[in-house]
This record gives C-alpha cells, sequence and structure tokens, in this order.
C-alpha cells in the first residue's frame, strides 16, 4: 500500500543530510507526539511543521527591515 498523501498542494521532494543525533531526537518526539494524539506523526510532519514556522520568521524579518529601510 503507498504512503497517502498528506500534502495537499504541489510540493517538491528535497533529500536532507543532517547530523544522526537531531533525527534520533525528531524521532523520539515523532514517537511522543504520535502516542499522545493518536495519529501518526512522522520525523517529516516534525520538519514540516519547523520549516514552515522559521519561514514565517524569516518573512516577519524581512518585513520589519523593509519598513525600517523606509521609514530611515
Amino acid at each position: 500500500m503507498p504512503r497517502p498523501n498528506k500534502l495537499l498542494v504541489p510540493a517538491k521532494t528535497y533529500n536532507l543530510t543532517l547530523p544522526i543525533e537531531d533525527w534520533d531526537r525528531l524521532a523520539k518526539h515523532s514517537h511522543i507526539q504520535t502516542q499522545r494524539y493518536g495519529i501518526q506523526i512522522s520525523v517529516a510532519d516534525l520538519m514540516r511543521s519547523a520549516i514552515t514556522l522559521y519561514i514565517a520568521d524569516l518573512d516577519q524579518e524581512e518585513l520589519e527591515h523593509e519598513q525600517k529601510k523606509h521609514t530611515a
């Protein structure tokens, strides 16, 4: 059986190399979240969530930078 499609938007596949320690920590959190909420929370789900939050922070920082540029 193929994996269910969790993304309902166009997506890009990207290979990522990261330290084993980071992977192990994510796997631990994945397991905890899966047990806590009763639905499968994969390491990839955690990564996508973290990336989305990080991009929002970058967007906010860029907006603030542009606003300062226009008021200076």
